[in-house]
């Protein structure tokens, strides 16, 4: 029997999986206006915006490379050709692989953050998402293709994630990204930070926990580190081919979770006993580090945080001896703070929407200037990194740019001007100075050669500034005189990896991975003399330098978190630093000997593909990559996908059951979205579709059956209003259509009352605006959601008009919240065609016809239990959550009133299946507080998520 389940388990999972899983990817992405180019190579069809042609072909000749000479995971030295798309237009930088449809796609704009070391973003981005490509190539074969037959791409990616572990694909990945470049994440100490804090602070998570991250409890490190480790190890200890070999059988011989097998097999160890192993290995490295550090005194200055993961990020001293810091915690988004000299904490506001790779803040004794996100209002793709300034002294906040690309701004000393690197949209990297009360440009400053440049930062001068170049020898640090764009350079370039410089006096003052721990240094100009000003237990970043000019400040990573830390500046005892790395976690080293496993960022490629015109709007406009199930408000299915590479257009063909009507029904839908508006057209059919309506005695429910047909064209104007901290969105739409109804005639009615055919229309107003969530809230803590929806039969008395709106506020705690939603539906139900009926009724009572309804809800709900248990493979318990509600319900009809109001309870838990499936269910007591003859229940079974978890 145990045979039997795992043999069916791939074939019946997509069975309980929703359409958001796979089918609500964004479409229109960029603007027509920009024109597309093609070259065919070797690894695939590589596609990319007008200009861009030199990049094209380092990415067709780095997948070429892998693809030829990296057999370490496909033998053949081969892999089925991708499309590949090189998106310029966002600000953030991204990349994924994906086989539905089977493309990868490449975001161009570099990390200010520098989380992949001192190597180029491209090369790094290309040897990364390429690997993931050949991982997903292996998944096509064996079992996976009667699954792929049955389900097409989405039954292929559906098995490679069951089979392939989250860790061993992005640790995989990490292996060939270290291995194929100077500096992969493999090398730097701080991709090793927090796993060398967790095991060391005594923080040992079991195999379920620590590889599948889902601990709402505790911080539990990306899989992109374990992963690293374990598949690094297996390659070191079994040679470049054992992955080949597990992988090969997983599709051949096991149909699910073959991989535990096929991995004991070849190498004596299941997937829990090499996790074991590993970090058996990784304690011994880090003991015996830890051993021989001598740690140099410092002072934290921030709070013990307590169970709860915390971050106190950059911070600056004010004259007043207090200082501003970024926090943010699982229980509170990122926020910037000011923290008295008393050690108190005193929240000024909250940072905006803005992804962690940039992140950061300056500031001088006026104001300090940071970056946020800026988004376009109709172009997924196309969004800005925009600056903001507060001053100190009036309390104010400004937006001083718009629609621009400026990372990490920094005011100079005397506040008159304002340094910031420019990466625009056609690769090319500036520094540029701005006014500092207007945000005008007052000049660009030449960068040869474009290297990339992050974190400048002024000196005392307030006119040098100290900047990060990454370029293929690494990272270096740059000094660059402002007036006359002369560089000089201050440390050579060299794979260490360096991060947050800060010029003070006769120093630079910078966190550097010269050894296992990262560490801040000092620099001196005019010597080029390093000196080491720290030794911490784990990692130290993002140094400042006191107002008097006697303390380094600095963030001192933790297993709880990131602390503030200072510590004496004293120049007479420094002791120089010979800048050569030296770390302890060098797994990748014996590889790197192995044919295939070379760098290829100085590598030159082939340069003479021909490049022929893409066509966006059109290209390839039906492409049907498969089918999975769905489920909405009331409505259960399956739905077939068609979509374009430049996704342009979606398309879906829809079988589904409403259960408030008990019909079947079909649809089929296409949107295009390469314009403005966005056009959609949408045919159904419903057999035998059921509605209770009421009789001319409106205390009689009539159970109405019809078949029905109908077409509609329809517009939708998205709006992307984003700014600051919310996440806005407001979408109007129209559509006009025609309906064929069919009356099945049955012994209470003869039906003639109902039309036959008619015309009708639809409007629809969407809006919504919310505050993000941190990890262990359950709703957002600020947030409205309004929608408004419109349908009418013309010439007919067919009639339906739909309200709801969602308030949401904070709770007694900052992992609480309370809620209210409000639901109003107004239609015409006695003797006529009903449209489609998702409302949603107050809870305990079933679905009734109404003319009129309200429902006005409040809703408190609060985390009860992180319990972080495994049940084996199949799920992972990750919080209980109560929710306690009061609904109050008004329904009409002609003269009759009546109120439906319950209370009760919802018991929800947040799990993880299967290691793949993110999941809420609960189970909701309903207290009926009205006597009505609407059907009532008393418990009700309830699933608002499952969703892919990775």
């Amino acid at each position: 029997m145990r045979v039997f389940i795992r043999f069916c388990i791939p074939f019946l999972l997509p069975f309980f999986i929703t359409q958001n899983s796979f089918a609500q990817e964004e479409i229109g992405l960029n603007p027509p206006s920009l024109k597309w180019n093609q070259i065919s190579t070797p690894a695939g069809k590589v596609i990319f915006p007008e200009g861009f042609d030199s990049m094209a072909y380092r990415a067709a000749g780095i997948m070429a490379y892998q693809r030829v000479n990296d057999k370490s995971f496909i033998g053949t030295g081969k892999t089925k050709r991708i499309p590949t798309i090189i998106q310029n237009q966002s600000s953030l930088p991204a990349g994924f692989a994906t086989p539905a449809p089977w493309r990868n796609e490449f975001y161009i704009t570099p990390p200010q953050n520098l989380f992949t070391g001192p190597v180029p973003w491209f090369d790094y981005l290309t040897v990364h998402e390429y690997r993931h490509a050949q991982q997903f190539y292996m998944a096509n074969q064996g079992f996976t293709l009667p699954l792929k037959v049955l389900m097409g791409q989405t039954g292929w990616l559906l098995h490679a994630l069951i089979n392939q572990p989250l860790w061993f694909r992005e640790g995989d990945a990490v292996t060939s990204e270290t291995l194929l470049t100077k500096a992969g994440r493999g090398r730097q100490p701080r991709f090793h930070m927090e796993y060398r804090a967790m095991r060391l602070s005594n923080y040992h998570f079991n195999y379920e926990k620590a590889n599948y991250p889902a601990s709402f409890k505790d911080f539990v490190p990306n899989p992109y580190r374990i992963g690293y480790y374990m598949t690094t190890k297996l390659r070191r200890d079994y040679g470049d081919s054992i992955w080949q070999k597990v992988v090969y059988d997983t599709y051949h011989k096991n149909p699910v979770y073959g991989f535990n097998r096929s991995l004991k097999k070849h190498t004596g160890y299941s997937t829990k006993t090499l996790y074991n192993q590993t970090v058996k290995e990784l304690d011994s490295i880090f003991q015996q580090t830890e051993k021989k550090l001598s740690f140099s005194a410092q002072k934290v200055i921030t709070k013990d945080p307590g169970k709860t993961y915390t971050n106190y990020r950059f911070p600056h001293e004010l004259p007043d001896g207090s200082m501003i810091i970024l926090k943010d915690a699982f229980d509170e988004i990122r926020a910037f703070y000011k923290i008295h000299p008393d050690g108190s904490e005193e929240k000024m506001f909250v940072h905006g929407i803005y992804t962690d790779d940039h992140v950061m803040f300056a500031a001088n004794n006026e104001f300090m200037t940071w970056a946020e996100s800026g988004f376009d209002k109709r172009w997924i793709n196309r969004d800005y990194s925009i600056i903001k300034t507060y001053n100190f002294k009036t309390g104010k906040t400004r937006k001083l740019t718009s629609k621009t690309r400026y990372f990490a701004p920094a005011p100079s000393p005397d506040g008159s001007k304002i340094i910031a690197v420019h990466s625009d949209n056609a690769g090319k990297n500036r520094l540029v100075v701005l006014e500092a009360q207007s945000g005008k440009l007052l000049r660009e400053l030449p960068n040869p050669g474009n290297p990339f440049l992050a974190q400048p930062r002024w000196q005392h001068d307030n006119e040098n500034v100290v900047t990060i170049a990454v370029n293929n020898q690494g990272n270096s640090l740059l000094q660059t005189n402002t007036q006359t764009g002369e560089t000089r350079t201050l440390l050579s370039y060299t794979t260490v990896p360096v991060s947050r410089p800060f010029p003070a006096g006769n120093y630079v003052y910078f966190s550097a991975g010269f050894t296992s721990i990262d560490n801040i240094y000092a620099l001196e100009t005019a010597t080029g003399k390093i000196y080491q000003i720290t030794s911490v237990r784990f990692g130290a970043y993002e140094p400042t330098i006191s107002e008097n000019g006697q303390k380094l400040l600095y963030s001192n990573y933790t297993a709880k978190g990131y602390e503030l830390a200072e510590t004496a500046l004293n120049p007479a005892n420094w002791e120089e630093l010979t800048p050569v790395q030296n770390t302890d976690i060098n797994l990748h080293e014996p590889l790197l000997q192995r044919p295939g496993n070379q760098d290829i960022t100085d590598s030159t490629f082939r340069q003479n593909y021909p490049v022929k015109r893409y066509h966006s709007l059109t290209a390839g406009l039906f492409n049907i990559y498969g089918w999975f199930p769905m489920f909405g408000n009331n409505e259960y299915g399956a739905e077939f996908y068609t979509r374009n590479l430049m996704s342009t257009m979606r398309g879906t063909l829809g079988i589904f059951y409403n259960t408030n009507e008990n019909a079947l029904g079909s649809k089929i839908n296409l949107t295009y979205a390469a314009f403005y508006p966005v056009f959609e057209l949408e045919y159904g059919l419903q057999t035998r579709r059921k509605a209770e309506i009421r009789t001319t005695l409106e205390t009689t429910v009539l159970e109405q059956e019809w078949t029905e047909k109908y077409g509609l064209a329809g517009i939708k104007f998205p709006f992307r209003l984003t700014q600051g901290k919310y996440r806005t969105n407001l979408e109007i739409g129209g559509a006009f259509g025609y309906y064929d109804i069919d009356f099945v005639p049955n012994a209470e009615t003869t039906g003639e009352e109902i039309a036959t055919n008619f015309y009708a229309y639809k409007t629809t107003l969407n809006f919504s605006r919310l505050l993000p969530q941190a990890r262990q809230h359950v709703k957002p803590r600020w947030g409205q959601i309004a929608q408004l929806q419109y349908q009418r039969a013309i010439n007919d008395a067919t009639e339906r008009l739909f309200a709801n709106t969602v308030l949401y506020f904070p709770g007694l705690k900052k992992t609480h919240s309370f809620h209210l939603e409000g639901r109003w539906k107004k239609e015409e139900v006695q003797e006529t065609y009903r449209f489609s009926d998702n409302f949603i009724m107050p809870r305990g009572y079933k679905s009734d016809p109404f003319s009129k309804i309200w429902v006005a809800s409040a809703n408190y709900e609060f985390p009860i239990w992180y319990p972080d248990l495994a049940l084996g493979r199949i799920l992972f318990l990750q919080r209980f959550r109560t929710n306690l509600f009061y609904d109050r319900s008004k329904v009409e009809l002609l003269t009759t009133k009546e109120n439906l109001n319950s209370t009760g309870a919802e018991l929800f838990t947040d799990l993880r299946v299967l290691r793949l499936f993110s999941m809420t269910m609960g189970f909701r007591y309903n207290y009926i507080l009205s006597d009505t003859s609407t059907e009532t229940t008393p418990f009700q079974f309830v699933v608002t998520r499952f969703e892919l978890a990775n």
